[in-house]
């Protein structure tokens, strides 16, 4: 091997390119170990409990998935998951355990709630929340995870939901060897059972009562997509207990290359100058200097003050992500590089909150012409949040908890909260409260809009009424009352907010 340096850093590969320095000493190349995300190395092995824990949650994960909507047993399913992963997946962490109760809340919301625009959230954090339960059953924190490490996670998690059938398959597969004893029956089965399947046709043709034996009703459509149901929700629930019992993933840095200290505050340096023309820009608008170039564009002030938030909105998401991409992958070694960064990051941050609350009275205009939509709401919220994330990094930049990596556990903590916060307040309710106010000062109510939310609005709109024109109301009661007054679901289709629509309709309309 060719001679190297002795200050070889970890992963650097020898001028020949053979070998490749590990920490202590030169490896092959050739036989580099795979990396730690595609590990299939468990702790434990699954047992029997194991596999009719994963059959238990396929079989009602089906009878959720065959109604085709959320309810009851959707709620069902995830429940079951979480106590399996605890008991079964053997999650003794107070995190893991925290992280599954959460989940186990929001999995609760999935009966409770009616509107799309809740109902897959609550399904992305379930989902989100018992998988950073299971990678951290044994090592890790979402309080210490950096942007590597979570891709990392996420990799390891797909891996072992991969091999999550033959995880819990392994039982059956070692008990082989006792039904070696049953071998002669079930080869008699088999010799036997073409025998008595002519000899039943036979029979059955010569008598009429006999052949209504096999008069079975059997849908066999609905059968296939039952057994492809089970297996969705068992494999999905083998790969959990797999991630609960694979070998921990230690920690996890970004990557060995970095982006040089110029480029990458040449690339704040810019992006600050874009936001500062922006920030000009708005001030010109405002103070009215810029009144002949929104005329040369056919464009009023009204227009201009009600357009382009979404827009705005998409440039803070973006901002986001370079900030904390350049922060983790550029190299600060020196004193005056990181000064430098932090005060073109914190710039940065400063003018996109200004971008922020412009997008948020943008919209606000738009509201007060044209009234509230979900999509609407939502880019208000979203707003919001981005501020709350934005403040969270400055902190970070300002080395806030330095030790440890905890910028994408309080986004997702913040997330987390603000959805629950949503399943709580109702946030169509919330439409038709703030489109109950508008119309109240303008006269005029979208009802077609309103007619297309779901049972979550419909007592809040029988109850808005009374506050509302006489020539209004016909408007709201047509929106409301054009859903069923009963109901009867399956109990794995059973929702809550459907059972309180259908009782609205009975009483008000």
């Amino acid at each position: 091997m060719a001679d190297v340096t002795p200050a070889a850093h970890i992963g650097q590969l020898s001028p020949d390119g053979r070998w490749r320095w590990d920490g202590t000493s030169w490896r092959p190349v050739g036989s580099a170990p795979l990396p730690l995300w595609a590990g299939v190395k468990v702790r434990w092995r699954a047992t029997w409990i194991a596999t009719a824990s994963a059959l238990l949650i396929g079989l009602v994960a089906d009878q959720s998935l065959r109604t085709g909507t959320f309810g009851l047993g959707a709620s069902l399913t995830f429940v079951i998951a979480g106590l399996v992963a605890i008991r079964v997946g053997r999650l003794e962490r107070a995190q893991s355990r925290l992280l599954v109760v959460a989940a186990v809340l929001f999995a609760c919301w999935l009966t409770v709630r009616a509107s799309p625009w809740l109902l897959w959230p609550d399904l992305l954090a379930i989902l989100i929340l018992l998988g950073l339960a299971a990678s951290f059953a044994s090592r890790g924190s979402a309080f210490d995870l950096g942007a590597a490490e979570l891709a990392a996670r996420f990799f390891h998690a797909l891996v072992q939901l991969a091999a999550g059938a033959g995880f819990v398959a392994r039982p059956a597969v070692h008990a082989r060897g006792k039904l070696s004893s049953a071998a002669p029956v079930l080869r008699g089965v088999l010799i036997a059972l073409p025998i008595a399947v002519l000899i039943a046709g036979l029979l059955a043709s010569a008598d009429p009562v006999f052949a209504s034996f096999f008069n079975l009703n059997i849908d066999i459509g609905q059968l296939l997509l039952d057994v492809v149901f089970v297996l969705m929700g068992s494999m999905w629930a083998a790969g959990l207990l797999r991630l609960t019992a694979s070998e921990p993933l230690d920690r996890i840095d970004g990557p060995v290359w970095r982006l040089g200290a110029t480029e990458a505050l040449v690339v704040l340096a810019i992006l600050d100058a874009v936001f500062a023309a922006f920030a000009v820009a708005q001030v010109l608008a405002v103070s009215g200097a810029a009144g002949s170039t929104l005329r040369a564009a056919g464009v009023t002030y009204a227009d201009y003050a009600r357009s382009g938030f979404f827009q705005l909105l998409w440039v803070s998401g973006i901002t986001l992500v370079l900030l904390v991409l350049f922060s983790r992958i550029s190299n600060f070694a020196e004193r005056n590089a990181r000064r430098a960064f932090m005060v073109l990051a914190l710039s940065a941050i400063a003018l996109t909150l200004m971008i922020d609350a412009v997008a948020f009275r943008r919209l606000s205009l738009y509201e007060e012409a044209y009234g509230f939509t979900m999509l609407r709401l939502y880019s208000h919220i979203f707003a919001a949040w981005l501020a709350v994330v934005f403040f969270t990094l400055a902190a970070e930049f300002l080395g806030v908890w330095r030790r440890r990596r905890w910028f994408i556990g309080a986004t997702l903590t913040t997330a987390v909260a603000l959805l629950l916060v949503l399943n709580l307040a109702s946030p169509e309710a919330m439409v038709v409260a703030f489109n109950t106010s508008h119309a109240l000062s303008v006269h005029k109510i979208d009802g077609e809009y309103l007619s297309e939310l779901s049972s979550d609005a419909t007592p809040a709109l029988l109850g808005s009424r009374t506050q509302l024109d006489r020539s209004l109301r016909a408007q709201i009661t047509r929106a409301a009352c054009i859903g069923p007054r009963s109901y009867a679901a399956p109990w794995a289709a059973f929702n809550w907010a459907d059972q309180q629509a259908a009782a609205s309709r009975r009483s008000g309309c």
